[in-house]
């Protein structure tokens, strides 16, 4: 007599089970078994650096809720979703007490498959962090998104201050070596991967090109847009109105691209709700980029 394991078949329920799952092996302190969840191929990540998940295992108990799940492709063997959690971190001894607060709310973009009868983890990428202060509640305005080791954001602080973002929240800062980024995000939307419109602000400590002429037409050719037009260029910034479809989907952007004695900037609001920026909307963000442009 020969048993065969029933066919994994991945559902949202199978999905939501897999998220519960990291959240449980990591506040119980269980390496293995978190490891043990992604595929042997994809072990090598910054979330599985033992090192410092050791560190933090041995210092803090740790409170995890699940506040956001979106499955945005599901098959039976594949899924691709994306989850927010808040971690809250509690001293395990006062003595260990150092006035460090880990207390944040991440956002990850994740693929798993079915291989070998076993449902793994093959990508797991933070693309959001909001910090908390200890009582577990969003700290203000850019507090609550630049970490504590970005380097730039002082500069950039001059270039956004002639932006009306009263409709928008900070909600994601990257870190790269050369480069940084600050996005912000329409309230209510924070946690999403796909938001319905944006506006970001790049900093690079220096420009590819050789001059803002080179880099707006490398720009506008180098990318496959549907319509383009430079709206405003002298020596030190542009201004770029483009249109692109994404499948169907199009989507608007405005460029503001600065260079100033301290680094390049790229500054753009890009709407991404399948429809054109209205004619007020488009006057209103192009009046502050102008102004933001005098900021050099």
């Amino acid at each position: 007599m020969s048993f065969f394991k029933r066919k994994i078949k991945l559902t949202e329920q199978k999905v939501r089970e897999i998220v519960q799952k990291v959240e449980k092996t990591y506040t119980e302190k269980d390496l293995e078994e978190l490891t043990n969840l992604f595929h042997p191929d994809h072990r090598k990540i910054s979330f599985l650096n033992h090192f410092s998940l050791m560190m933090a295992f041995q210092i803090y108990n740790i409170y995890s809720e699940i506040i956001k799940l979106e499955i945005l492709d599901l098959t039976e063997q594949k899924a691709i979703f994306t989850y927010t959690r808040k971690h809250l971190y509690t001293c395990i001894n006062e003595q260990d007490e150092n006035g460090e607060n880990l207390n944040n709310i991440s956002s990850f973009y994740v693929h798993i498959q079915v291989e070998d009868r076993q449902i793994w983890i093959t990508k797991y990428d933070k693309y959001s962090e909001l910090f908390l202060n200890r009582d577990g509640e969003l700290l203000p305005n850019e507090q609550a998104v630049v970490p504590q080791n970005a380097q730039f954001f002082e500069n950039m602080k001059r270039f956004i201050e002639p932006f009306q973002l009263d409709d928008f929240q900070p909600a994601t800062y990257l870190l790269y070596e050369d480069s940084e980024l600050l996005g912000y995000y329409p309230k209510g939307e924070q946690y999403s991967f796909k938001t319905t419109e944006k506006f970001t602000i790049d900093y690079f400590t220096k420009m590819e090109a050789d001059s803002i002429a080179d880099h707006t037409e490398t720009y506008i050719t180098g990318n496959s847009l549907e319509y383009s037009e430079i709206v405003e260029i002298d020596e030190n910034h542009s201004i770029v109105e483009t249109k692109i479809m994404d499948g169907s989907n199009l989507l608007h952007e405005l460029v503001l691209s600065i260079i100033a004695s301290d680094g390049f900037y790229m500054i753009r609001y890009l709407k991404n709700k399948n429809s054109p920026i209205t004619e007020g909307m488009r006057e209103s963000w192009m009046k502050q980029m102008k102004t933001s442009a005098t900021r050099i």
